[in-house]
């Protein structure tokens, strides 16, 4: 069994090292497909806690049956609705099944934990489901779903070929199941009502444990053998309480004795019914298989097909039965490779290539076609007397293969470069924080000299610029440490109507000449979670950016509603400025990507990053007529006393 397990467990390691988690269990559908069973685990660095987890629900997690009728189980709902679920809640994994204690239980051990439960799925449908965790709260990012979905891919691939090899290796044991037993012959004479040995003179009847002799002998029966026909009998005999078929041959000896041959046809139709069974089990197989399967004659002709062969060929598998194989090279070299993989395949009975096939559009073996990077693997079929009797190949489509390949080094790329960025980041900062120190000395310094020197000193420029240039590096460093070390802001019930005034108001001194509009919003006043400095902050970094933009004698336009459909609250800043090329409206978020002669980049940066940490977004659109049209979402809040004036923090002061 742990041979069987070796691969899936491999598979399930990877998994857990790559996406640092604790650990990652694979829970299989049961064969009555009424329960998920879990089966195997990989253990990255959670082994002690999950004996912790164990003891405290009093039974092992492996082997654990998680019935399907536990509906609200994230194992079920990932199952039935075939999706990536995500949870913090330990609740959300037992499904509302284990007794309050052993939650509360678990919760101590494990929480603040994240859960992830990815089905896996296989061509003929659900095969179980994928459960991955890890320590902490949070999210899984888009990257880390993507590659739990091609792990889980993997898997399932992984447990068809488990299949596949199981039913070959029953196939093989059938083949190698004992000899039939031998026949029996007697030699009889007709006496009285049947038939007798003739050695010892019992009732041959008896000895086969028939109930009639009239089954063996019969008016017919004599008629037949006295015209010289061997007369074949179908019976059922009883031995020891069991009934077992028999087939009977009676024929007529020269010498006026019958010669019977009896045999026992238990063995026979066993055989039968086994080979019959995995025919029909083999079958269900190759038709869940998304590959071609082909069979070929001697002579390189296609003979048969499986249904893939429609998807993969483009081509009915009727329609490619009598058509040379060859005729399926895209080009001359694919023909050649062909042409060397039959080579090979007649001297050692196996061979695979990596070429590229045709895929007909249209349905027709030589109508329009494409090509496609194939696989084709072959399998040397051979007659009674071990001579080459044909192949078998199995044609697959690597296009999909191939786009995951890319997109899963796309993705460990900028899994190193994101680490690296971290790395650098955090160096960045400590850099930053070191430099603060000698500037803020250099700044007081130039201070003291402004004050000290007379009004008319040819130097006091000088000065004047040193102090200048020292407040603006130091405002650089604060936004950059803003947005290297990001905080979670306090959640807070925040009037939004009521930071944006403020923030008009405090702005309105470097508007001079514009026309900043408060636009009335329709509705109860808007309540967002938000904490209001960080609010502010977006609001003042927002408005300015406006005012810079807009021309002389422009207009901006704010506007505050509650969007109750999705309980959102939108905050729109709308401009009359030149707007934002095509070309530079995606990088307008990016760090240090700024348009202004002096800017530092940061920003609409810090804007978006505070934003995004209070679960809403922030966008950049084109206002029609000309301008541009910043939207905020936030999430609403429910009514509620807003918090009073001496909770409040003390709001920076932005001019």
């Amino acid at each position: 069994m742990a041979e069987r397990t070796a691969p899936l467990r491999s598979i399930l390691h990877a998994a857990a090292q790559v996406l640092r988690c604790d650990s990652v269990h694979f829970a299989r559908l049961s064969g009555d497909r009424q329960a998920l069973v879990l089966d195997v685990a990989a253990t990255a660095r959670g082994a002690a806690r999950l004996e912790e987890v164990e003891s405290a629900l009093g039974f092992p997690v492996r082997g654990l049956l998680v019935p399907l009728s536990w509906h609200d189980s994230a194992f079920v709902r990932a199952l039935r609705e075939q999706r990536f679920i995500a949870t913090q809640d330990v609740r959300d994994i037992t499904g509302g099944v284990l007794p309050a204690a052993q939650v509360e239980a678990l919760r101590a051990i494990i929480e603040p934990r994240l859960f992830g439960v990815v089905p896996v799925m296989g061509r003929g449908g659900p095969l179980g489901v994928m459960l991955v965790e890890r320590a902490g709260g949070g999210e899984f990012t888009s990257q880390e779903r993507d590659l739990l979905l091609t792990y889980a891919e993997r898997v399932g691939a992984e447990l068809e070929s488990e299949d596949l090899a199981d039913e070959a290796s029953r196939l093989e044991r059938l083949g190698q199941a004992a000899a039939p037993p031998p026949p029996l012959l007697l030699s009889c004479r007709p006496g009285g009502e049947g038939l007798h040995s003739a050695l010892d003179g019992q009732p041959v009847h008896t000895l086969l444990g028939l109930s009639d002799p009239a089954l063996l002998w019969n008016v017919e029966v004599r008629r037949r053998l006295e015209a010289g026909e061997a007369v074949t009998l179908s019976a059922t005999g009883t031995t020891a309480g069991e009934a077992r078929p028999l087939r009977i041959t009676l024929r007529q000896d020269p010498s006026g004795l019958l010669l019977c041959a009896v045999e026992d046809l238990t063995w026979s139709e066993r055989l039968q019914r086994e080979v019959l069974l995995a025919r029909e089990r083999l079958t269900k197989v190759m038709h869940s298989v998304a590959d071609a399967i082909l069979t070929l004659d001697a002579d390189g002709i296609i003979r048969q097909a499986n249904d893939a062969s429609r998807t993969v060929l483009g081509v009915a598998p009727a329609l490619l039965c009598g058509r040379p194989a060859l005729e399926l090279a895209a080009t001359a070299r694919a023909r050649g490779q062909l042409q060397m993989m039959q080579e090979r395949l007649r001297r050692t009975g196996f061979a695979e290539r990596q070429l590229r096939l045709l895929r007909r559009l249209n349905g027709q073996p030589d109508g329009e076609s494409t090509s496609f990077p194939a696989h084709v693997s072959a399998l040397l079929l051979c007659d009674e007397n071990l001579l080459p009797a044909g192949a078998v190949w199995r044609v697959s489509d690597q296009t999909e293969r191939r786009r995951r390949e890319a997109e899963r080094r796309r993705l460990r790329s900028r899994l190193l470069q994101s680490e690296r960025l971290s790395a650098l980041g955090e160096m960045a900062a400590r850099i930053a924080h070191e430099v603060r120190n000698p500037l803020v000395s250099i700044g007081a310094a130039a201070q003291v000299v402004a004050e000290e020197l007379p009004a008319d000193s040819p130097v006091a420029g000088e000065v004047r610029a040193i102090s200048s240039e020292v407040r603006r590096l130091d405002a650089i460093i604060s936004d950059f440490l803003r947005f290297a070390r990001p905080r979670r802001e306090r959640l807070a019930v925040t009037e939004v109507r009521r930071i944006l005034l403020e923030v008009l108001d405090l702005i309105r001194p470097k508007a001079v000449g514009l026309d900043l509009r408060m636009l009335p919003g329709p509705g109860p006043e808007p309540l967002a979670r938000i904490e209001p400095d960080g609010l502010r902050q977006v609001l003042w970094n927002v408005l300015l950016n406006a005012c810079e933009a807009s021309p002389p004698g422009g207009t901006i336009e704010c506007t505050v509603r509650t969007r109750a459909s999705a309980e959102r609250v939108l905050l729109t800043v709308a401009d009359r400025g030149p707007g934002i090329p095509a070309g530079q409206r995606r990088r307008v978020f990016d760090p240090f990507f700024s348009t202004k002669a002096r800017g530092t980049g940061l920003g609409l940066s810090i804007c978006k990053q505070i934003v995004e940490e209070h679960g809403g977004r922030i966008r950049l659109l084109d206002r029609p007529g000309g301008g541009t049209r910043v939207v905020i979402e936030l999430r609403a809040a429910p009514p509620a006393a807003p918090e009073s004036a001496d909770e409040r923090i003390p709001h920076p002061d932005y001019r």
